[in-house]
């Protein structure tokens, strides 16, 4: 399992920030997101670096919504003379949803992902499908939503083209007016080959230090049921930055 958490977050941090917290996406078409960034040192019987990035954007109308996501995380640690890497890991994403009703919205969306420790050099998945929102109010949205999709794996070794069903659900939560959580859990049991599957959680706290600056922590594990061998079936991450807010 690849754990990097950089340090423990104060409560007093999160609840003395002033009022400005990212909420659900506004329906008036503005772009709105953040760019982040984290990195953590240590030297000594071993000395190691991580450095990671964050970006997200997105626009919402009353019908339809366009979102993107990217996570980078790079890490060496040299022990005894030698260096050796800790983390090489890219995720790319973006998502189309548009409501067919008002509960009822269809979607669209594709990922890329690469992790060095994994083996994987490469992954693409494209999906689409259909969604129920169960809440949609100014301050919480909380989605379901099934569908198919087609994914393509480079491992080192091999090459793997299947496709999946895919379940999950989505939330937004404004929790105060200074605090955000976002969460998201995803299944994807594979069609072309029985009894394998992936899982993915996604989850992440925001809370505003100045109307632009916001202090982040996320959490994110995947679950691959079929790995390189040698390679763990989980990974998990924990990952505290600071970002910088556009679109306000």
């Amino acid at each position: 399992m690849l754990l990097h958490a950089k340090r423990f977050i104060p409560v007093a941090l999160l609840l003395s920030a002033p009022a400005w917290a990212q909420a659900p996406l506004k329906p008036d078409g503005q772009w709105r997101g953040s760019v982040s960034a984290g990195a953590s040192v240590a030297s000594g019987n071993t000395d190691s670096t991580s450095i990671n990035l964050g970006a997200n954007a997105g626009r919402a109308t009353e019908r339809d919504r366009l979102n993107f996501a990217l996570t980078a995380l790079y890490g060496t640690k040299k022990e005894n003379g030698d260096r050796s890497e800790t983390a090489n890991l890219l995720r790319l994403g973006g998502k189309y949803d548009r409501d067919v009703t008002d509960r009822i919205f269809g979607f669209g969306s594709l990922d890329i992902e690469h992790d060095k420790l994994q083996e994987l050099d490469f992954r693409g998945v494209a999906a689409v499908g259909l969604g129920h929102h169960f809440v949609k109010t100014e301050k919480t949205v909380f989605d379901v939503f099934s569908g198919l999709t087609y994914n393509h794996e480079r491992f080192t070794s091999e090459t793997r083209n299947s496709t999946e069903w895919l379940l999950g659900e989505e939330s937004t939560h404004m929790i105060s007016d200074t605090t955000s959580l976002h969460q998201r859990l995803a299944i994807y049991p594979n069609l072309s080959d029985g009894g394998e599957y992936r899982i993915q959680f996604d989850a992440g706290l925001t809370t505003s230090i100045t109307k632009k600056i916001e202090l982040k922590v996320t959490i994110s594990n995947r679950y691959l049921s079929n790995p390189q061998p040698g390679v763990k079936k989980s990974d998990t991450l924990l990952l505290t930055n600071i970002g910088y807010r556009f679109g306000d």
